[in-house]
């Protein structure tokens, strides 16, 4: 379950990490979650999402500090690819719950879609060698251009707030 750009080999802007739909591509079946669980219910699914996403949220809040201190490219590099982990530990949570009918499509699209694209845009920021070659790859790849409308209408529908910034 990330500011706007990045801008110099000093400060890398990591906004694309926020949302929390908040990262390589994955395949995503037509419908994510399992058949035989339950569906949780609105409250259910506000608790459990929120559970999930604490870990990725405390990985993306610490590449948006890096960003905004300018950290070293060990720092950023090694925060980089812990937020991909993250990022693919919450997909996978998020894909076992049988999520409320209100929710499902959206969390299907977001798994789909999205997520795959933050985790390849993270990724290859951190493969690219260098601040200067993340903010390269962040202002330059389709995959980095990612937006968390999926997430915030999950979001609002479980009356949660948008995602961090």
């Amino acid at each position: 379950m990330a500011a706007a750009g990045c801008s110099s080999t000093s400060s890398l802007s990591a906004a694309h990490l926020s949302a929390v739909s908040p990262s390589a591509h994955q395949s995503v079946a037509a419908s994510s979650a399992p058949s035989a669980a339950p569906r949780l219910t609105v409250a259910q699914a506000r608790s459990e999402y929120e559970k999930i996403s604490a870990p990725f949220n405390a990985a993306v809040a610490t590449v948006n500090a890096d960003a905004k201190k300018g950290v070293t490219w060990s720092t950023f590099h090694g925060d980089l690819l812990n937020a991909v982990a993250t990022n693919k530990t919450w997909a996978q949570q998020v894909k076992a719950r049988r999520w409320p009918a209100s929710v499902q499509p959206l969390v299907d699209t977001m798994l789909k879609n999205e997520v795959p694209a933050e985790v390849s845009c993270d990724q290859k920021m951190a493969d690219s060698g260098s601040l200067q070659g993340a903010a390269s790859v962040f202002n330059d790849d389709a995959d980095c251009k990612d937006s968390p409308a999926t997430a915030d209408k999950i979001r609002t529908i479980l009356g949660l707030p948008a995602t961090i910034s």
